[in-house]
């Protein structure tokens, strides 16, 4: 108990014969919150850059976990993404990875934050409701309209 004690006492300290860790971060850099929009993934669609975020970015946003946005598409609370990554070329993929994976614009993800915090979805921890996933679904055809345009 003292070692562990003294150690955490003495750990900023840099003395003789130690090496500071190269190519690492620290605890406070890795746990930082760097938000949900970075590292967009830059699709073309329609001969036009856009960016695209995947299902992680979209749970992020929410605050919920991957399986619980799987679970809300599975049970149509939440419609299902119209937008994929190119499948992959590999046949000996296994079938789900062969269809890419399931991609949403920044606005498709706006708007579903806008919708979930009307909604109750986001503050009070409540699952969706046939009612927001209407509200989504519209959305999501104006956006893949002035996408697709």
């Amino acid at each position: 108990m003292t070692s562990d004690w003294l150690s955490e006492k003495f750990s900023d300290l840099d003395y003789p014969g130690r090496r500071k860790p190269i190519n690492r971060a620290s605890k406070k850099e890795k746990h930082e919150d760097t938000g949900w929009a970075d590292k967009p993934l830059v699709y073309k669609v329609g001969g036009e850059d856009h960016q695209f975020f995947t299902i992680g970015h979209l749970a992020k946003a929410l605050g919920y976990s991957v399986q619980s946005i799987r679970a809300w598409e599975n049970s149509m609370l939440l419609p299902k993404s119209r937008y994929r990554t190119p499948s992959p070329k590999m046949a000996n993929q296994p079938e789900h990875l062969r269809k890419g994976r399931r991609l949403w614009t920044r606005g498709q993800i706006e708007g579903i934050l806008r919708i979930a915090s009307e909604e109750g979805v986001i503050l009070n921890k409540k699952p969706p409701t046939p009612a927001f996933a209407r509200r989504v679904q519209a959305l999501f055809n104006e956006i893949h309209q002035t996408l697709n345009t």
